[in-house]
């Protein structure tokens, strides 16, 4: 049997896509009756936690684009740009010297300093908050403030990526209090919006920060997010005017809202990517042959037309919305199928009619989809996977706890290589989730990390990516298409390959 996007619309049924019309979407006016004041978003999932330093999940970190800020930001040509650092010089590859944007306040009142950011980084660093993203500032060795606007990073090696670094959510500034702050049930920013009310799994609403720095900014009121974990309560919410905004992930909800009336649907090709994890220290996967044989047996084209309608690219360790970061995937081994190799491996390490199980959370039917054709085409070399389906919160503590065999999710690449390839696959790593371990690996993400030079950095990748894919801690699939549903009276939100949420501070409803 070879699964097709046909049979996976017949699997799917009335339960995904169904469009329930009917269907409540909780408390409050519909947008349609909100006025030009407030966004109604119809959001996939409540978040995980707000707490910068610690957040894993995308739905925790949608709220963080729009309520912190960091230093910097990236444009689409990729470069570094502006945010709460107006300006930065660094006199050699050790020392960054950051001069802050005046007139910033956070959303207690309190104007941000120099203090703030070195308490942020330090925050990070420090071994008792057990950052996911400690690993990322491994090389800054010190972080000074100077007065009020003035912070020196003293790096105790070149650090290639460090400004890409400073951009992600994980590096948002968070405010030195006398008195401790929760920061995983709340949040202080600086961003335009801020937090005014949250009731769990039901609604978070969002209000204007009155004292935002940008000129004339946010343009509405209010973003009202209404908790909707079913897609076809969210299609049939934006359907109907009941929200303005959302997002879908199975492309047969696409479909369907592009036909429907007063709706515009956007998508963009991100810099996240799918793939099929291996737990590489409990067995059989803690033997490479066996990872390369599954990996070998995997037509990822295949998985592209069935579960994405053909949209989105096949990918290696690097994504190709990073640009010449990444090489053809035609040039990585194991990419090719190839099921006489693989069950041959199979064979080799006595693993022939291998059964294991993929861990796959509901929360988002493409993971399913995805692991549904995996199993479909490993029963060609006389595999069996058998699908353990989960709520995304118990998905969430099992990838943290790593109790699994093998898992199908999405990752993130950020703007720079290192951000997708050293947090997740370098030895021990905050985010290997694979516990995946290989010294090469870390050699060569170590040379990465290390220069500042272009070319260097990018000769050096394009060899780690070889060596992941020759490893296989996971099956690479494809890029992440991101679908959103909006009615036709917002403007100005506008989906980019790495920074989408952010633009909600420019978004407005007429």
């Amino acid at each position: 049997m070879t699964i097709n996007r046909r049979d996976l619309v017949k699997i799917a049924g009335a339960g995904s896509v169904a469009l329930a019309a009917g269907s409540s979407v909780g408390p409050g006016v519909s947008a349609q009756e909100a006025g030009t004041s407030e966004l109604i978003i119809g959001k996939s999932a409540e978040a995980v936690g707000y707490d910068p330093a610690l957040v894993t999940a995308t739905s925790s970190i949608e709220f963080l684009a729009v309520v912190y800020e960091r230093l910097v930001t990236f444009d689409e040509e990729g470069q570094p740009q502006p945010a709460l650092a107006e300006s930065w010089e660094s006199p050699d590859e050790l020392t960054y010297i950051f001069t802050l944007r005046q007139g910033v306040t956070f959303h207690d009142g309190k104007a941000m300093t120099a203090d703030d950011v070195k308490f942020t980084f330090d925050r990070i660093k420090d071994e008792a908050t057990a950052s996911s993203w400690a690993t990322q500032f491994a090389p800054v060795d010190t972080i000074e403030s100077d007065g009020d606007r003035t912070v020196t990073f003293q790096l105790s090696s070149p650090y290639g990526p460090f400004l890409a670094t400073l951009s992600s959510a994980y590096s948002s500034i968070v405010p030195m209090t006398d008195e401790p702050i929760d920061f995983v049930r709340t949040m202080v920013g600086t961003g335009a919006y801020q937090l005014e009310s949250a009731t769990a799994d039901v609604e978070t609403i969002l209000t204007r920060h009155g004292s935002y720095w940008e000129p004339a900014t946010p343009v509405l009121d209010q973003l009202t997010y209404r908790i909707l974990p079913d897609e076809a309560s969210r299609l049939a919410a934006v359907r109907t005017g009941d929200v303005h905004l959302t997002t879908l992930a199975d492309p047969v909800s696409v479909d369907s809202a592009g036909t429907s009336e007063g709706v515009v649907v956007l998508e963009q090709e991100t810099t996240d990517y799918y793939l099929h994890g291996f737990n590489c220290q409990r067995a059989p996967f803690d033997d490479k042959a066996v990872r390369q044989a599954l990996s070998k047996a995997i037509d990822r084209q295949a998985i592209v037309e069935a579960v994405f309608f053909g949209k989105g690219h096949v990918t290696g360790p690097i994504v190709p919305t990073l640009g010449d970061w990444a090489q053809p995937v035609e040039q990585l081994p194991n990419y090719e199928v190839d099921t006489e190799g693989a069950s041959a491996l199979l064979e080799e390490a006595g693993q022939s009619g291998l059964t294991f199980r993929i861990l796959v959370g509901t929360l988002y039917p493409e993971f399913v989809n995805i692991a549904l054709v995996v199993q479909d085409q490993l029963e060609a070399i006389g595999v069996t996977a058998e699908l353990e389906q989960v709520e995304w919160g118990t998905f969430i503590e099992r990838w943290l706890a790593r109790d699994f065999d093998a898992f199908v999710s999405f990752n993130g690449s950020g703007n720079d290589p290192d951000r997708a390839l050293y947090p997740a696959f370098y030895t021990d790593a905050s985010v290997n989730a694979f516990q995946f371990s290989n010294e090469e690996v870390d050699r060569l993400l170590d040379a990465g990390r290390t220069t500042a030079d272009r070319a260097t950095r990018q000769a050096t990748y394009q060899q780690v990516e070889v060596e992941i894919a020759d490893a296989a801690p996971a099956i690479f699939v494809s890029t992440r298409v991101a679908y959103f549903a909006t009615r036709d009276n917002v403007s100005g939100f506008t989906p980019t390959a790495a920074q989408t949420w952010e633009t909600l501070k420019n978004t407005s409803v007429s």
